[in-house]
């Protein structure tokens, strides 16, 4: 079907299996802001408490073969702070091309000052990639470069990061993969330079939290995404936090899209948010935006009371 052939055209440019036009691969997130695991190991542990999330996201939707990417992962502090472990199982699908990636992230985390932390994340992936082209309707069933399937290509990798935070302000930068891993040399064509092959992404992410009054936070934030070949990218946020329960937001990505999100922070620990992305591109002719669902579980700390006076934490 030519929705599906399309689809397959939009793999080749957004994941770059051309070494010269490689472009943004790993899955991007209009809500990072509530799971920095996405984007940097040295997240780990830093909300403080065990934090489980999960992401459904749905891109370009009425688009065939249009990328959707579900993602759960789970953090925690451990060895009185100073450790943070994490899991991510994350499953990429865009036509007929799937990714499924197991991540183990962890971070040592060091005092600096009275309120802020340093932390340096490690992260180690093993990712599944594997491609059903017989799934493909095409004009030119002679074409090398569909013919046959490729199924279960294992790629290891591994990649590091640094997180600074404090009440107010957060900064980090990482880099998911340190290697630019070939998924395998069965996808390369001869007499091509074609080739397919997991390329290095650099992010750099900051924000800020502004006391507008006793109820209102103003979050400005800011994401900042490169990889070989591909046009600097990125995602400008601003939001409102109100009564510590509900977050309101908007997000520009350059040269891709307008979002605006909507969280809310229910009791006992459950967070639900929700995005919608309004592409700016072409794409936007042919797709009805983009979903993207977030719900997240923050286990609570049990209270002791040492006096009716003061009350602590363990």
């Amino acid at each position: 079907m030519k929705k599906v052939v399309i689809a397959a055209v939009c793999f080749l440019a957004i994941f770059g299996l051309i070494n010269t036009a490689s472009a943004q691969q790993d899955p991007m997130y209009s809500m990072y802001m509530f799971n920095g695991m996405a984007v940097n190991p040295a997240y780990a542990g830093s909300r403080e408490k065990p934090v489980i999330t999960a992401i459904y996201r749905h891109q370009w939707t009425g688009l065939e073969g249009a990328p959707r990417t579900a993602v759960i992962s789970g953090h925690a502090p451990l060895l009185n702070d100073k450790i943070g472990i994490g899991m991510t199982l994350m499953n990429d699908n865009i036509g007929v091309f799937n990714t499924l990636t197991l991540m183990g992230s962890y971070a040592y985390r060091v005092k600096v000052g009275e309120n802020g932390k340093l932390c340096f994340g490690l992260n180690v992936e093993l990712n599944n990639f594997r491609a059903k082209f017989s799934d493909l309707a095409l004009t030119d069933t002679n074409d090398d470069v569909f013919k046959g399937d490729r199924t279960n290509i294992f790629s290891p990798n591994f990649g590091g990061g640094l997180y600074y935070y404090t009440e107010k302000f957060y900064a980090g930068a990482s880099v998911p993969h340190f290697l630019n891993m070939s998924l395998t040399e069965s996808l390369s064509v001869k007499g091509t330079d074609m080739v397919a092959r997991q390329w290095k992404h650099y992010f750099f992410t900051t924000g800020v939290v502004i006391n507008v009054n006793s109820n209102v936070k103003f979050k400005p934030s800011v994401l900042f995404k490169y990889v070989k070949n591909a046009p600097f990218q990125a995602d400008i946020n601003a939001a409102f936090l109100f009564k510590e329960a509900l977050w309101i937001g908007a997000s520009y990505r350059t040269g891709d899209a307008v979002s605006g999100m909507i969280e809310y922070n229910f009791s006992k620990g459950v967070r639900i948010g929700y995005s919608y992305d309004f592409t700016t591109t072409e794409l936007n002719n042919y797709s009805a935006g983009t979903h993207e669902i977030m719900i997240s579980y923050e286990f609570q700390k049990k209270q002791t009371y040492l006096t009716p006076r003061r009350m602590s934490y363990f």
